[in-house]
Formats: structure tokens, C-alpha cells, sequence
């Protein structure tokens, strides 16, 4: 990148090639200011710009594709999704010159990700496609912004059908309970905030006593700095008496409602303590399972599909369908709706059945 010291202390030189002629800049900052600057620059002058180094290589293609992201994806998208598989395309990918994409080179994308694992276990083929979903994304936008990139065609992997919601059972969530107030207590509020609301990870670390109302039993998810609801909507949470009374005890910050080991706020969900409860429980699984928990005991005692797609935020209830085979007895009127046998057979089966003669 044409990123370079500048004759000051503590500037820089940015030069680049436009409009057949090159332009420079002096500005104040580190390097990795210079490469913002530049970065916010090339998409300026972005289609009139012709690099004299021809087409770029994806990894800067990805440095002015993340601009353009941040400005105009949601922050929670960029920041906890996309700039990850935005990461692991440039990881593999990084030299590769943008007009030079092939088929062939996402197909070596394919197999070098399937042969590598995620925490012991096999990247998923799910994972690739998606990350191939903005591999794709990166391509129309860098198309429109003027490079010439291939209109590639490429398969999907083939997925396996979708494996059933798991959740755990009272007697693991207990065990879950146990090791958190043994290892890390000051997560317990949290972790029962989980379970008895469905919320989201992300909303339990955003949760402010503002959103709290005790008055109407309610739990006001608002958007905020720290929260962006993914529907992009505010929803409101039935307050049960169980998270009433964790939430009524002395409030460690007057502001939010889990603060962390050291009374602020949590940057990002506490992973590695999570793990490590969970190794202690002796209980497999992931954060979003206090979610899915929460929906297989709410069916249990309310059936009603349309209402938990409410109380999750879920924008439509075909997203919920995930939980339907958890509705109780959703399929007994369906036991005997069609009844089609030979006449015999049906008549044996319609005869009542005579008494045993006792001896």
C-alpha cells in the first residue's frame, strides 16, 4: 500500500494513483491511520481510478470493502459476523489479484476449509457457504466500485438436513447452575436471566435497569450504543416472579444490569468462563442453548407458536418453526386421520374383541 512515513514526526504520506496522474496527502497518525485515510480515499475516487499496479489483490480489496461495511451494515453484523469471515477469506485468500478469480480457486477455498477444524470439531459446510455468501458480497461491491472482477458461478456445499433444536433438561441446567456459582458467581444473575427469558446473549450484556419495569412485569428490549435489535425493533419480555427475584437484590451499577467481574460493562460474552462451567457441569452446548431451553419449556406450558415468536423477537414465526416438534402432542389429531386397510382387515380390526372366559 502507498502508505509511507512522512519527513514529521508523526505523519504520513499517502500517495495514490488517479485520473493518470499521481496525488499525495500529508496527515497526522500512526500507519493505521494512513491505511483508513487511504483506504476512504480509493473509495472517493472510485470509478475515475486507475492504479498503476492494475487490478488489486483481495486483501486490499477487502481493507476498502471494510469501510464501506462499517458505514453501512448494522454494527452488530459487522462486528460480531462478518468482519470474521471477511478475516478468514483474506486468510486464505490474501495475494490472489482480483481479476484472476476462478472457479478453481474457490473450489482449493472449499477443501483447505474443510480440512481444517473449529475447536476440535470439522469446519461446517454451512460456515463455507456463508462465507462464500460474502465472498460474493465483496465481489458485486467491488464490481460496482469499478475493479474488474469475474461474474463467478460456484456451488454450494451440500449440507446435511438440519439437526433438531437440542436444549438442556432441569437436572443439566441445575448442574450449569452449580458450577457457575462455584467457578465464576458473578455470571449466576446472567445465566438465570437466559433461561427464564429467551433473550439473546447480546441483549443480556446490553440489559440497563431502564429496560426493567417492575410496575407492568415487563422487560423493555430497547436499542441502544451497546444493543441493536436484530429485527431492528424494540420488543417487550414477560418479567416471571424467578427473574424478579434475582433482578431485586442490590444492584452492582447503576446502569447495567450484569456488570462484570470488575463492575463495568462486558465487552463481549465471557467464552472462556462459559466453557469452563460447562466442562465442570459436565454438560455440552453453547450460549444460545438458554435460548433454546427457554422455548422448549415455554411450549410445554403455553403452545403457542406465535406468541414465543413475539417474546423471542423472531420477525416471522418461520423462524420459530425450529421449536414446533416441541409442541405437546402436536401430532395425535393426525394419528388416525387417514385409515386405509382391505375390507377384512378393516372389519377384524372394527369387530370388538370378545371377553376371556375364566376357567
Amino acid at each position: 500500500m502507498p502508505n509511507y512515513q512522512g519527513r514529521r514526526k508523526g505523519t504520513r504520506r499517502i500517495v495514490i494513483w488517479a485520473s493518470g496522474r499521481s496525488q499525495e496527502w500529508i496527515i497526522e497518525g500512526t500507519k493505521a491511520d494512513g491505511d483508513k485515510f487511504e483506504a476512504r480515499k480509493r473509495l472517493e475516487l472510485k470509478p475515475q481510478t486507475t492504479d498503476h499496479r492494475g487490478a488489486p489483490r483481495f486483501s486490499e480489496l477487502c481493507e476498502l470493502y471494510a469501510i464501506h461495511a462499517e458505514q453501512h451494515l448494522k454494527e452488530s453484523t459487522w462486528q460480531k459476523v462478518r468482519i470474521y469471515q471477511v478475516a478468514t477469506l483474506v486468510e486464505h485468500l490474501a495475494g490472489t489479484k482480483v481479476d484472476t478469480f476462478s472457479t478453481d480457486i474457490i473450489d482449493r477455498y472449499k477443501r483447505e476449509r474443510l480440512s481444517e477444524k473449529h475447536r476440535g470439531k470439522p469446519v461446517r459446510a454451512t460456515a463455507i457457504n456463508n462465507e462464500l455468501r460474502v465472498l460474493s458480497a465483496i465481489f458485486s461491491w467491488g464490481r460496482a466500485a469499478g475493479y474488474q472482477i469475474p461474474d463467478l458461478k460456484w456451488k454450494k456445499l451440500a449440507v446435511r438436513g438440519a439437526d433438531r433444536v437440542k436444549f438442556w433438561t432441569r437436572p443439566e441446567l441445575e448442574r450449569i447452575f452449580t458450577a457457575t456459582r462455584e467457578l465464576y458467581p458473578e455470571l449466576l444473575p446472567m445465566f438465570i436471566f437466559l433461561a427464564n427469558t429467551g433473550c439473546r446473549k447480546g441483549e443480556a450484556l446490553a440489559a440497563e435497569w431502564s429496560w426493567i419495569d417492575f410496575e407492568a412485569n415487563l422487560i423493555r428490549i430497547e436499542a441502544s450504543e451497546y444493543w441493536q435489535p436484530k429485527s431492528g425493533k424494540s420488543r417487550d419480555v414477560p418479567l416471571s416472579d424467578g427473574v424478579r427475584a434475582v433482578l431485586s437484590g442490590p444492584r452492582k451499577h447503576q446502569t447495567v444490569v450484569f456488570p462484570n467481574h470488575y463492575g463495568q460493562r462486558f465487552l463481549g460474552f465471557p467464552k472462556d468462563s462459559f466453557w469452563a462451567i460447562l466442562k465442570r457441569a459436565g454438560v455440552h452446548g453453547h450460549p444460545h442453548m438458554f435460548r433454546h431451553t427457554y422455548a422448549s419449556n415455554f411450549l410445554a406450558a403455553v403452545p403457542d407458536m406465535k406468541l414465543l415468536a413475539e417474546i423471542l423477537g423472531h420477525s416471522t414465526t418461520r423462524v420459530t418453526e425450529i421449536y414446533a416438534h416441541l409442541l405437546p402432542g402436536r401430532l395425535d389429531r393426525a394419528k388416525n386421520a387417514v385409515v386405509i386397510l382391505p375390507q377384512t382387515m378393516a372389519m377384524t380390526m372394527a369387530r370388538p374383541k370378545k371377553a376371556r372366559e375364566k376357567p
